[in-house]
């Protein structure tokens, strides 16, 4: 637990890791609250965003159905009372990834995108069967046409590797038996949703499903949900998830003594009950923990924006694009790099160029970043740090 002064000071650097957003009153706020005061109005149950207009029909124009997805979502993340929700849901986006150019169907992911933010801060076992269970994900990874007698692989195989247990804790076995387990888990065809007259949504079909017992990780399974369980009991799971929460709140490195406490309260406690735990620790307040991670594009763009000048829907869709971050539209499976490879010479440009367009010389750039009094400090290299 952490003991030392809580002054807006350490206020601004918790603002800046849990909502990547905020202004000088408003870190002074949560000091004059305290340290458990302030975490608890920071973790407050997420505020709903609200739906943009989306077509169903994966022609409509793309491009701009996706510009109004990135929109619409920095507008919520901007006016938002529980910002804090905002980026956690932006981890779960960067972990559970998927594509708008092979999803096709902008609904399906703002759908997605709205799973992350309401299930995002509980325990992680009900957002693992949401995951498993939405359309999106389906058809990304190719579950959706997974059949008995040709089992696909991706669904399986990411689940183990990526979202839960992590390379070196499985077998190639295990990664069939998982795509075996999951034949059938698909969603409703357009002409099923055309006729039912509702959305895209996931449907099992038990004919295509192998219905055979299979070894997984030591133990039998026959279906998805089995796997499914399998996963969230194991501690691995955790293990996996604490270090990847720790690098993304916290520092690139973390201590391998820290990472196994966070699996812990994760497990027992969800999402919202580890960032409290974090947020509250001593090791959150390190001064080597300070601009120790570096700004995602998205989220060096929301803390600009909020203490500066709006910025119209195409400046920034192709500031994004510059930056190297598109929500909805990661490079791969993987999710992005992160960390330096954020502040490559192109990339670093665009932001610098950002900031005359959106910063005037009444900006506060005290919460934006450490020691930022005013707007000229914006090109500072702490300007790039969280």
């Amino acid at each position: 637990m952490y003991r030392g002064p809580f002054a807006p000071h350490e206020a601004a650097h918790l603002l800046r890791r849990a909502a990547a957003r905020g202004r000088r009153e408003e870190a002074e706020d949560l000091a004059a609250l305290g340290l458990a005061a302030a975490v608890d109005r920071l973790l407050a149950p997420p505020e709903p965003a609200p739906e943009p207009e989306l077509e169903d029909d994966p022609k409509a124009n793309r491009g701009k159905q996706h510009r109004r997805l990135v929109q619409s979502w920095l507008e919520h993340w901007l006016t938002t009372s529980t910002p804090a929700a905002e980026r956690l849901t932006l981890f779960w986006h960067g972990h559970f990834t998927s594509e708008i150019r092979k999803v096709k169907r902008a609904r399906l992911m703002w759908q997605q995108n709205q799973l992350f933010r309401t299930l995002g801060p509980g325990p992680f076992p009900r957002l693992l069967d949401a995951v498993a269970r939405d359309p999106a994900m389906l058809i990304y990874l190719d579950n959706a046409k997974s059949r008995k007698e040709h089992p696909n692989e991706n669904w399986g195989r990411e689940l183990l590797e990526l979202f839960t247990l992590g390379e070196g804790h499985y077998q190639e076995a295990d990664v069939m038996a998982a795509a075996q387990a999951f034949t059938g888990w698909s969603v409703t065809s357009p002409r099923e949703a055309r006729r039912d007259n509702k959305p895209l949504a996931f449907t099992y079909r038990p004919r295509w499903h192998d219905d055979r017992p299979k070894p997984f990780l030591g133990r039998t399974v026959r279906d998805g949900e089995e796997v499914l369980a399998v996963l969230a009991e194991h501690p691995q799971t955790y293990r996996s998830l604490a270090g990847r929460l720790l690098r993304f709140y916290l520092r690139p490195d973390p201590p391998e003594p820290l990472v196994e406490q966070g699996a812990e309260v994760l497990r027992s406690d969800g999402a919202y009950g580890f960032l409290r735990w974090l947020f509250t620790h001593e090791a959150f307040y390190a001064p080597e923990v300070r601009n120790a991670l570096v700004k995602s594009p998205v989220e060096y763009l929301v803390g600009l924006l909020y203490v500066g000048k709006t910025v119209p829907e195409r400046g920034v869709a192709r500031a994004l694009i510059g930056m190297g971050q598109v929500p909805f539209q990661p490079p791969n499976v993987a999710g992005w790099p992160g960390g330096d490879a954020w502040l490559g010479d192109a990339a670093l440009l665009v932001r610098l160029n950002l900031l005359p367009g959106v910063l005037d010389t009444q900006s506060d750039l005290s919460v934006f970043m450490d020691g930022g009094e005013d707007a000229y400090a914006a090109v500072l290299p702490q300007g790039q740090m969280l």
